[in-house]
């Protein structure tokens, strides 16, 4: 159906057919060099008609060598150059990059050159043509387990003038031979964020420079007790296993497989694990499978029948080794549990609902489990966070619920959340970003991992209008109760 269409369609917005279009729209890729990331973008985000100029003005902030690079590229597609020492000499940028990648090798590094790197950015916000994008790769900092957001920090900073519109993740190849020192969570920090913004009519043009010290000051020397040694990755691709008919019942469950990664880091046989929103039972289910004891609440006594009766099978079987486990999910508000409910956690990991979108009546996922019969959100229930139609009204009760169960956490312990960012109605709303902002008040925040899913479809969204990916990955936050949190 889709091919069929592509014969009338207009490209409006670059030169590209679908075969070099759709590829792009995915949320992550593996780079091998970054010129050939410079050569997709530079491709994706220039228009050779209908402008003025010719050949097409692009801008580029970097390194020299980078600079050198970049041009080299830009000028084999057909395009010319500006850079900060030539800005003024022209009117219009169609497109702007801002490789920021080992600019900063400190946070004070960072909060010093901040101010700086901004100003760019009000420079450019004067020359970009209507509708056309600004790309800024930049990396988060990672030194003595401190994880330092600068990348979510300049996010926000930039939100103040362009719009945001998307993200992608430039995943460098694992390092096999990585030493990791004991002790700490051993991640390689191989990763970096292309962060997409757009100027356009709700583009505020503020010259103002938002701080949010609130990224960095729980973020303390913290040293986390790992159980395998293994340096990890920051990301991962994961197929789980089809789902069993019990479990597509559930409208967003998060697979088994995912959560076995992160229970071998942070917790021990006979240690006790929590979901807050249990659903059909998934964290429960896996941390059962390893020897841990699996606990949670639920608010749809539906779903909570679902997973109860999952668990008492998978316990009751014959091959099942563990024995000694215990279990329980309680139909309740994890709002308003009490320390009589379950025993201390010594590890929290959960995914919350995304927003309201399950409600979304367009949503192409929500269509079709309709024409099966299955249910399309979580619940009816009026205090459902996934019912919620404001987005900061639900930030606000979301972390709630997080403070309120971190209390029932040993201190030392953890608490993962598997999350992502939101597209909707095109606007771009960062709940990762904002949980671990929000978060990070009573909080250290480990290093980011993602899962990266590499078994769905591309979609065309925007096709052949404007760049809007296909949201492929998730980030999996975790975070750490300092020892002397109150």
């Amino acid at each position: 159906m889709f091919a069929a269409k592509q014969t009338y369609m207009v490209n409006r917005f670059n030169n590209l057919n679908s075969k070099e279009w759709l590829p792009f729209q995915k949320s992550w890729y593996i780079e091998d060099d970054i010129a050939t990331t410079y050569r997709k973008n530079i491709r994706f985000f220039l228009k050779y008609d209908n402008h003025d100029e010719l050949p097409p003005h692009i801008f580029f902030y970097g390194n020299d060598k980078r600079l050198a690079l970049f041009t080299e590229i830009a000028k084999e597609e057909g395009a010319e150059v500006f850079t900060l020492e030539n800005l003024e000499s022209v009117d219009r940028i169609q497109f702007a990059v801002m490789d920021l990648l080992g600019l900063f090798e400190t946070l004070d590094d960072y909060l010093k050159k901040k101010r700086t790197v901004f100003n760019v950015v009000l420079q450019l916000e004067k020359k970009i043509i209507h509708r056309r994008f600004l790309t800024i790769f930049i990396e988060n900092l990672i030194s003595d387990f401190k994880n330092h957001p600068i990348a979510w920090d300049f996010y926000f900073t930039v939100r103040n003038v362009l719009t945001p519109r998307d993200e992608k993740l430039g995943c460098l190849p694992k390092n096999e031979n990585i030493k990791i020192e004991e002790g700490t969570f051993p991640v390689q920090n191989n990763f970096y964020y292309a962060l997409y913004f757009r100027k356009d009519e709700i583009s505020i043009g503020s010259k103002r420079m938002l701080e949010n010290k609130q990224f960095f000051k729980q973020n303390i020397a913290s040293k986390v007790p790992i159980y395998d040694q293994t340096p990890h990755s920051n990301w991962f691709i994961l197929k789980p296993k089809r789902r069993s008919k019990d479990e597509i019942l559930h409208p967003a469950k998060y697979p088994e497989e995912l959560i076995n990664i992160f229970l071998k880091y942070f917790t021990k046989e006979g240690e006790n694990v929590f979901d807050p929103m249990s659903g059909t039972a998934s964290t429960q289910f896996a941390a059962l499978q390893a020897g841990r004891n699996g606990y949670g609440t639920e608010l749809s006594p539906f779903f909570q029948e679902i997973a109860e009766t999952r668990l008492e099978n998978l316990v009751s079987s014959e091959d099942f080794k563990y024995k000694a486990v215990k279990f329980s999910i309680k139909k309740k508000d994890a709002r308003k549990i009490t320390k009589r409910d379950f025993p201390t956690f010594d590890y929290i990991i959960t995914s919350p609902p995304y927003w309201d979108m399950l409600n979304m009546k367009g949503a192409e996922n929500q269509a079709k489990r309709r024409k099966k019969g299955l249910q399309t959100n979580y619940s009816e229930e009026t205090n459902d966070l996934g019912n919620i139609e404001d987005y900061e009204a639900f930030l606000e009760d979301l972390t709630k619920i997080y403070f309120k169960i971190i209390k029932h956490l040993k201190p030392g312990g953890f608490f993962t959340i598997v999350v992502k960012n939101i597209k909707k109605k095109g606007k771009m709303y960062p709940l990762a970003f904002d949980l671990g902002r929000i978060l990070q008040k009573k909080l250290v925040l480990c290093p980011e991992v993602f899962w990266l899913q590499d078994d769905i479809n591309i979609a065309p969204y925007g096709y052949f209008n404007t760049f809007v990916t296909n949201t492929f990955h998730q980030y999996c936050l975790t975070f750490q109760v300092a020892i002397d949190n109150k």
